[in-house]
Formats: structure tokens, sequence, C-alpha cells
């Protein structure tokens, strides 16, 4: 097959390829059978300063030959054995990133990654160069596949004009494994888990199986995953109550699959077809403690937190996800290399049963009728409703790239150009529930009653881009990058009856107050930016190198959910739904000293809006100025052939201004102050073990800061740190798989727990939890 360019590629290719291989040793075992790709490894931080050699049988839409170390911006490939390492027990995708990606926020700790920003902004998730992430987000991108399916995961920290609309605080593509290796492969995957107590209700296991064929032309491999999880518990052995906002993953079963197939047509074409199937259903009999007469609810009661046994949820949460990519790939169209990707994505989810409060938009409209503020409140008080949130995404987009190898100024550059195209379509709605059933359950019984309210309208959103981007060695050791990018976005939103609309009518029917619900008119809007980003970065010594990088984002807000709760007559527009634009600005070093390996950057970012929930829950989008600013650094050490030591910080702080003052931004928008570290001991015969532990810094300057700004819902935040033990050992067939977390059975919450949501959310994270694992190649 034709030698791929030697030139340093912008991480545009990244973005736009379908994936893109990142070993640091590519062998071929001759030229006519299938590549031996050995896994990166890639524990905090990746500092490569060698070449990655990438062959003809990358499962991405351009194989690459380059130097991760000379894009100008934080670059992380986090590989097979660090994935798997961390994913012995029923840890989760989040819980892995959080620990290996400094700038990434902690996990949640439910099924939604709602509140994991990186660098202050929105993260743009991709599986298999799929986008997870779109204009309308549930908030599950990182519960879309086993962790053990993945091959490694890419990270691109900041905003970037290279991906397109979306990627304000960066991009984490998500890329499953592909065959590897000649003939037949196969792999059976089996794990269990439990609470510290080994309590029956929290004993889960995971069963998986691949299966693998690499020929000579054609390749595939199909992994197939399931598992069973239990019930959490907290340090005191307490079972957690169920997360009634976001959904959690107790007495939940999974089925996820993972298919590739590729074939070479011949020396210069291939395809390659990507499908994933993710599948999740809670079966709980545990519900939420509402208090004596729904106190909770009705009355604003501080709850107990306590799980309550006896729920029966009629539908219960689940998620669904389907995705599939097909790439064509040619590397000799006229002496370029074109590719060209579809992709298509389904997402469904339904959310547990919650309550929905209409008790003071019912009192407006009472005392708009004349009725003395007692009497209103009075009247206003039964304008509680109990509903469960159903939503349904699809997005489909085509990609075309073409990459040339050419000579500009006298220096070797390679172009990058093409267009991409994404429609995303998105629609939400109420299921109402029973509220007399729910009353004589005291929370714990969730019927339908048969009514359906919109959650906002029918959306419909088109991406449409053209871009073009230079690289360049402008010396052996000055490397620069710089491109522009069109970017235009397009919304329509179907009329629809805005939900608090619904709710006022269906209360007031029959009463003495007549109340007509309103409606709001379909709308569309139309905006378009051009982007530009430019960047370079110096090797001043063999083993130091610096960067620095500027990038322009451009996205929207989640216009189906800012538009849910909206009252009658909002009119959508372009003046109304505006976009947001962000400025982002990097500059670092890394470098090597003997076994030391260290990276430090600083960044701040602008944009000329903000998005944040109000203290009553709804969405907001401010038109102000936002910064966010900050550093992040890592550094491992190899202190002898089998010890290693590192850890990673990363420090972000922001700010809105509100009547010419700055005031903070919320735990919600930035993770405080986190650290990790580890320490490993890697056996002779290719065992390990691993200390480590993630801290996060207590933070209570936006709380303070409310006191300037009544409508914020920020909440303080109080520090942490957990230990875990986890490692793998070798046996004489196969290897086992442990881990020990939270080790030290510490008593706290996370982030999104102190500081999303109401009183309801306020749940502690689980206590010690045990996982084994085990595993057989052949």
């Amino acid at each position: 097959m034709k030698s791929h360019h030697q030139v340093a590629l912008s991480l545009l290719t990244l973005c736009i390829s379908q994936q893109l291989y990142a070993q640091t040793d590519v062998t071929l075992s001759d030229s006519t059978t299938e590549t031996a790709v050995t896994s990166a490894t890639s524990d905090t931080p990746n500092v490569t300063l060698d070449t990655i050699t990438v062959t003809a049988r990358a499962k991405t839409g351009t194989a690459l030959a380059q130097k991760i170390s000379e894009m100008p911006a934080v670059t992380q490939v986090i590989g097979e054995a660090d994935i798997r390492e961390q994913a012995t027990g029923n840890r989760t995708t989040g819980d892995i990133l959080a620990q290996l990606i400094p700038s990434l926020g902690a996990s949640s700790g439910s099924t939604s990654n709602y509140g994991t920003t990186m660098r202050g902004r929105p993260v743009q998730y991709l599986l298999n160069g799929v986008p997870l992430s779109g204009s309308r987000s549930l908030s599950r991108e990182l519960n879309s596949i086993d962790p053990a399916q993945l091959e490694r995961v890419e990270v691109l920290s900041g905003a970037t004009s290279i991906y397109g609309a979306g990627a304000a605080g960066g991009l984490i593509n998500l890329v499953t494994k592909s065959a590897a290796g000649a003939g037949f492969t196969g792999q059976t995957r089996l794990g269990v888990d439990s609470s510290r107590e080994f309590e029956s209700d929290s004993l889960g296991y995971h069963v998986g199986q691949s299966l693998g064929y690499g020929g000579e032309r054609v390749y595939g491999r199909l992994d197939v995953d399931y598992a069973s999880k239990g019930g959490k518990f907290d340090s005191h052995g307490d079972r957690i109550s169920p997360d009634v906002n976001q959904t959690d993953q107790q007495d939940t079963e999974s089925l996820s699959v993972n298919a590739n197939l590729g074939m070479d047509i011949d020396d210069s074409q291939s395809v390659n077809l990507a499908v994933t199937y993710y599948n999740d259903e809670q079966d709980t009999d545990y519900g939420p403690d509402y208090g004596k007469n729904l106190g909770v609810l009705l009355l604003g009661a501080t709850p107990s937190l306590k799980a309550i046994d006896g729920a029966r949820i009629e539908k219960q949460p689940y998620t669904t996800k389907t995705s599939v990519n097909l790439n064509y790939n040619n590397d000799d169209v006229a002496g370029s290399n074109l590719s060209v990707t579809g992709y298509y994505r389904d997402e469904q989810g339904r959310f547990y049963p919650s309550g929905k409060d209409a008790r003071k938009q019912a009192r407006e409209v009472l005392l708009a009728n004349g009725i003395d503020k007692d009497t209103a409140k009075k009247q206003a008080g039964g304008a509680i409703f109990i509903m469960q949130s159903e939503a349904d995404i699809e997005v489909m987009g085509l990609r075309a790239a073409m990459q040339t190898d050419t000579e500009l100024a006298g220096k070797q550059t390679l172009l990058s150009y093409g267009a991409d195209f994404e429609r995303e379509n998105s629609e939400q709605t109420y299921k109402g529930q029973n509220l007399n059933t729910f009353i004589a359950s005291n929370g714990l019984t969730a019927v339908s009653n048969g009514n359906t309210y919109n959650a906002g309208p029918v959306t419909t959103i088109d991406k449409i881009g053209v871009f073009i981007n230079a690289d360049t060695d402008i010396t052996d050791k000055w490397h620069a990058s710089a491109g522009v990018r069109y970017q235009k976005l397009k919304s329509k939103t179907d009329a629809f009856i805005p939900i608090y609309e619904q709710l006022l009518e269906e209360y007031f029917n029959g009463s003495s107050t007549d109340y007509q619900a309103g409606e709001v008119a379909k709308g569309k809007t139309d905006h378009d930016k051009t982007l530009f980003n430019i960047g370079s970065s110096y090797q001043l010594t063999p083993n130091d190198q610096i960067f620095a990088n500027f990038s322009q984002g451009f996205t929207t807000a989640d216009i189906q959910r800012a538009l849910r709760d909206v009252r009658a007559g909002f009119v959508v527009n372009s003046d109304n739904v505006q976009p947001i634009s962000i400025n982002n600005y990097d500059l670092g070093w890394e470098g090597k000293r003997g076994d030391t390996s260290a990276r430090v950057s600083t960044f701040y970012n602008t944009s000329d809006k903000t998005v944040r929930f109000t203290n009553d829950y709804t969405v907001e989008v401010v038109d102000t100025d936002e910064r966010v600013y900050g550093v992040e650094g890592s550094l491992t050490q190899d202190i002898s052939d089998n010890w290693q030591v590192g850890g990673s910080v990363a420090y972000t702080r922001g700010q809105y201004k509100k009547d010419g003052d700055w005031l903070e931004l919320d735990a919600v928008r930035l993770t405080p102050l986190k650290g990790t570290a580890f320490a490993q001991y890697n056996f002779d015969e290719g065992s390990n073990i691993r200390l480590q532990a993630l801290a996060i810094g207590g933070d209570d300057r936006a709380f303070k800061d409310q006191k300037n700004d009544p409508d914020s819902s920020a909440q303080p935040v109080k520090g942490y740190m957990t230990l875990d033990v986890l490692g793998q050992v070798n046996m004489p067939v196969g290897r086992v798989g442990y881990g020990v977390y939270n080790l030290l059975n510490k008593d706290y919450q996370t982030v999104y727990h102190q500081t999303t949501f109401g009183d309801t959310n306020r749940l502690p994270a689980t206590g010690t939890t045990y996982g084994l694992s085990y595993t057989i190649d052949y």
C-alpha cells in the first residue's frame, strides 16, 4: 500500500476522520498479512516525543503518520491497557476518564454526565467519530458503550474551530475495538462486584465475549457484553436513594454490542463499517423518601435521602443508543487522500418520575385575575404534577475530507480541506402520572394517567461547514498549523404549547378561574460564523517543547431545553435564540528528563454569552461576557524498571459579568481544584498493583456571590479525596483483574450531587466497593 505522508498533521484530521490510531509501536508480520498492533499505554501524562507510525489497517478515514507532541494543543491518548486496568468492577466510563484526564470534571456517580465539563465548557463526545453530543443532550454520552469494548480514548482540550459546532470545551472520542492479528481471535470476560458489606442487593456481574477475524483483505470483530448492576450503598452501609433528577445505574441490566467490518478493495481503497448498540433498563423496587404526606414535594421539607422499599414504577428508566458509521478511504486520488464518512445515531431515554411544581405560575395567574395574595397562595397550593420525561434524538451526517501533500513557500505542507453536514432531530415529552395513586403511596407508585405534554418543541437543527487547514514544518524543530472554517447553524421548531401553559390550563379546568393555554408559533433561526485557528510548537531541545494555540468555537445552547419553560407568545427567531462564540488561547510546555515526563499548560477562553440554570431550574442564555482560565499539569516518574509514580492537577476559575461586576461561575460549570496521584508496581511476569487517589478541593466563592445575583443557583462545594487499589495478575491461563474503590470508605458527595438540582439530589457517594474480573484471550 502507498506510504503515508510523514508531515505532522493538525487536529483537524483527528476530528474529521473516523478514528486516529495512536499506537507508539506498529509492526507488520509481512506485507500481506494482518497488521499486529501493540496497544498504547498512556498513564497521565501522555508525553510522546517519538513518531507515531500507523499502517493501512488503521480503522480511520485517513490513515496517518505523525507526532502527537507536535500538535499545538493539549492532546492525550488513553490506551486499552489503561482502560482495562481501571474498568474492573462496576466502574463507568465517566469514572475511568475522570481519573485519567486532568481537565475533565469528576464523575457524577449517576447515569448522567451533566456538569462534567472540560476547561469550564461543554465537551463534544464522539463514538468512533460519530457525535454523541448534539444541540439536544440527555447528558448520557458516557453511558453509551461498555468500557471493555474501548480500544482507546482520544482527548483534545479547549474550544476548537477545527471540528466545528459543539466542541466548546474540547473533544473526547471513544474508539471501539476492531480486529487485530491474523486469523481468528477471541476473548471471554467475566466479572463480579459488590459493596463493602457484600449485601445481596449490591451484587452485580458482567459477562462478555469477543470474536475477531483478520484476513488478507477482509477483517472484522464482534463484541457483546452484558452486565447486571445491584444497588449502591454509602459508607454507613445504607442503600442510596434513587437519583430522581437524572436517574442512576442501580438495579440496571445493560447490553452493549460493538461490530466492525472492514475490507481493502485494492491497494488504495478501503471501506469500514462500525455499528454499536447499547441498551440499559432499570428494574428497581426502591424509591425516594418524600417524607410524611409528601412533605418534601409539597412543603419543601428536608428529605431523609433514604431509599424506601416498595416502589412500583410502571415504566422504569432506560437508555437506548444505536450508532452506524460507514467510511470510504482512497489514498490515491490525484495524489491526495480522500475520506468520506456517513454516520447515523439514534438515542432514546426515559427518566425517573418526578414532581413538577407549577404553584408559582398558578399564583401569578390568580393575582392577575384580582385574587388577593393569601387566597392566591392557598388556591395555587395544589398545582403539583407528577411527570416522567421521555426523549428521542436522531442524528445523521456526512463528512468528506481531502489531504494533499504539497509545497508552499518552499516548505513541505499538508493541506486538509473538505465539508461536512449534520442534521439533528429531537423530541421530548412528559408522560403524566396519576397524582392520587402517587399521593396514596407517598410517592412510591407511579402509573400513567394517559396525559402527554410537550417538553419543548420538536426541533430540527442543521450544521453545515467547510474548512481548510495547513500544516507545515517551518524548520526541523518548528511546526505550525493554521486554518479557517465557515460554520452555519440553522434550526426549525414546530409550534408547541409550553409545559406550564399546559399544566395551568389543566389545573384551572372547571374552576372559577378561566385559563386558556397559549402556544408558541413555529420558528426558525439562521446563524453563521467564520472561525479561525492558528498554532505552533517548537522543540527547544531534544527533550523539551513549547506550544501555543488560538482557536475559536461556535455552538448553540440546548434550544429545545431552553424553550421548554418559556410562556405563550415567545417568538423563536435568530434574535431571541442566539449562538455562543468562544475564543480559546493555550500556552504550554512538555518535556522529558531521563525517567521523568511532565506537561504544563495554561488556558484562557472567553465567550459573549453564558448558559445557566436559575434557582428554579429553568435554562437561561444570558447575553453577557464570560471568561474562564486555569492551568493543568501532569507528571510521571519511573523510579525503577518496576516502580512508577505520577499525578496531575487542574485548576479552573471563571466569571461572568452582571451589572458591571464579575461574578464567579459555579461548580456546575467549573470543576473545582482537581488532583490525581498514583504509584504502580509492575511485576516481571506482567502483573501489576496500583494505588491511586482523586482529590477535589472545596470552593464557596460562587455561592457567596449569589447575594449579588438572586437568580443564581450556585451551591458551595466541600472537598474530598478517595483512594483506590487495583491491579492485574497474569495467570497460567488468562488474567485476573481486581479493584477496591473508595478504599478508606470515605463519606462524601460528588460535585454533581452537591451542586445540581435541589435537596433530593444531595445523595451520598458509594462507600467501599469491590470488583473482580477474569479474562481469557485466544
